[in-house]
């Protein structure tokens, strides 16, 4: 990612300004509504300030971006590796890699136990089909 560092600095006051001459507003709206505006919320508005007034922002927009990219926790992958960890046991270590991924993607995207998820597709014959690309 490159990012001019020089434009940055003049971007990022921009965004000061614009966060403290609306903050009143936005508390405002959050008393009234009785909600709290996420700070993505307000980073969107800004940008859609920016967008509508024609102004260049894009060493501000890049890094943004860029940390709403990252998750706020590492739960997600434990959670993953904990569920492989589980089903890849000493007893089941025979198993090849794609096995696992298999097993993997069905617990984590259909969320059923292994004989669960084979009840519900067993008679589905087209789901059981392989696809024209394979």
């Amino acid at each position: 990612m490159k990012i001019n560092n020089d434009r940055l600095l003049d971007e990022v006051v921009l965004a000061k300004e614009y966060f403290q001459s609306n903050w009143e507003q936005w508390k405002q709206e959050e008393t009234t509504r009785d909600v709290i505006i996420s700070s993505e919320e307000k980073w969107l508005r800004l940008f859609g300030h920016v967008k509508e007034n024609h102004i260049a922002a894009p060493n501000l927009i890049k890094i943004v971006e860029y940390a709403f990219c990252l998750p706020g926790t590492s739960a997600p992958v434990e959670r993953v590796f904990s569920l492989m960890n589980n089903a890849w046991t000493e007893d089941r270590g025979l198993m090849k890699e794609s096995t696992v991924k298999g097993l993997m993607t069905c617990k984590i995207n259909i969320g059923l136990a292994c004989e669960d998820f084979y009840n519900k597709i067993k008679n589905r014959k087209n789901f059981l089909k392989k696809s024209p690309s394979q």
